[in-house]
């Protein structure tokens, strides 16, 4: 997969920022390079909404499967994949109970370091760490609702490569790791267009892959296309 590293090309002149020896650094000036590098804060808060098309490939399945992501501010998330004209539907307007809190990672446009004060998390600095041979910053965010999302940004381009999140579902702590590359600049700010999910320390064949191949900025987006769709009522049979 390539790294946002290899991708200095997209960036050019834009990220003149120079990597900054380990102990003259803190976890917000981390966080300011890397808003500073997506576009900046200004063009970040101006981003209201995201929505991002492309295909889904699953390790050992070859058939394309279609993906469509909606994200809005205020915690809005949906996300489609469809196989041959059946989708599955995930979504969240902000407003759901712990059980789907899995989805406010997906739903926040900025990363959730991102003016994480105002929501309600925490982040400390680990320190740089090899992320398969490029050296990274690691900044752990302690969520508001208990799990933790750590983050790898690049020093030399001050992208997020990579995220691990620890989350407990249903009493039993899970970790999954996603790596990101391909970042094209989408209403003034830069976004991931590749994305790789998977098992903690899994090796890349054994990850899901999403390819985005059309993104868009500030797009109107109902509500409708966040509310859950209400439980179909039973039969008379069914009700039995």
């Amino acid at each position: 997969m390539s790294r946002p590293r290899a991708l200095a090309w997209a960036l050019g002149g834009c990220l003149a920022a120079v990597s900054v020896p380990a102990a003259a650094i803190t976890a917000d000036e981390v966080i300011q390079k890397c808003v500073e590098a997506r576009g900046g804060a200004a063009k970040l808060a101006a981003l209201t909404s995201l929505s991002r098309s492309g295909k889904l490939i699953v390790p050992g399945f070859n058939v394309e499967l279609k993906v469509r992501e909606l994200k809005a501010r205020g915690g809005e998330y949906r996300q489609d994949v469809t196989l041959q004209g059946l989708t599955q539907v995930q979504a969240t307007d902000g407003k759901q109970a712990w059980q789907i809190q899995p989805l406010a990672l997906s739903s926040d446009i900025d990363f959730p370091f991102v003016n994480y004060r105002q929501k309600g998390h925490t982040v400390e600095l680990l320190g740089q760490q090899d992320i398969d041979g490029t050296p990274a910053w690691a900044l752990r965010v302690h969520l508001k609702w208990g799990d933790d999302a750590t983050f790898y940004i690049d020093p030399d381009t001050w992208m997020v490569i990579r995220e691990l999140d620890r989350q407990t579902i249903r009493g039993a702590e899970q970790l999954s790791e996603t790596d990101y590359g391909e970042y094209e600049r989408v209403a003034g700010v830069y976004v991931p267009m590749t994305e790789e999910q998977g098992p903690k320390d899994a090796d890349s064949s054994q990850k899901q892959k999403i390819v985005y191949d059309k993104a868009e900025g500030n797009v109107a987006l109902p509500a409708s296309e966040f509310a859950l769709p209400a439980t179909p009522a039973k039969t008379g049979s069914e009700a039995k």
